[in-house]
């Protein structure tokens, strides 16, 4: 499964035979969203990080969760800001998003900071989809060198279930 923010859908790779991989379709989402990370939960979901901001002073975004069997979305979670990376917990518990709110670089030559600061979100995957929650961590103050503005870029989790995050700007 990859994402094609351009085209604004995931494309997935048929690759049962690695020799020989065959195209097996897309996903688009709607006009202006943009996907921008995807990660699986096991066999049964591609969880989709999707970018619907219309500027930067107003990143949104959401956790498109696709059935891989029926490759429709069967929820969306508000992830409250613009998502950059995904990716699930090796126990399958969790979800981490890197929320990075990206600045504008036409404002004051780019210079940092440029509110709203990123986070990382992370879904607890208890459940079915309908059940998961959302809550926030800041990763504000952290860095010497723009720490009201840290925007999160990649996020990774580790056999001990610990998200680890590049600040890109830091």
């Amino acid at each position: 499964i990859y994402t094609d923010g351009v085209m604004g859908a995931v494309g997935f790779i048929d690759i049962a035979d690695p020799a020989v991989p065959q195209p097996g379709g897309k996903l688009s989402f709607a006009a202006g969203d943009e996907p921008t990370s995807v990660d699986t939960l096991g066999n049964d979901y591609a969880l989709v990080a999707v970018d619907s901001s219309t500027s930067f002073a107003n990143p949104s975004g959401y956790l498109a969760v696709v059935d891989l069997a029926t490759r429709t979305v069967v929820r969306q979670i508000d992830l409250g800001g613009q998502p950059d990376s995904i990716a699930v917990s090796p126990d399958e518990r969790f979800a981490a998003v890197a929320i990075e709110n990206q600045r504008d670089e036409d404002i004051n030559d780019g210079e940092l900071p440029q509110a709203p600061a990123g986070y990382l979100a992370v879904i607890s995957l208890t459940g079915e989809p309908a059940a998961w929650t959302r809550a926030d961590a800041a990763l504000t103050g952290l860095a010497s060198n723009a720490a009201d503005d840290p925007e999160p870029e990649f996020v990774d989790i580790n056999e001990r279930n610990e998200a680890v995050v590049t600040l890109q700007e830091n």
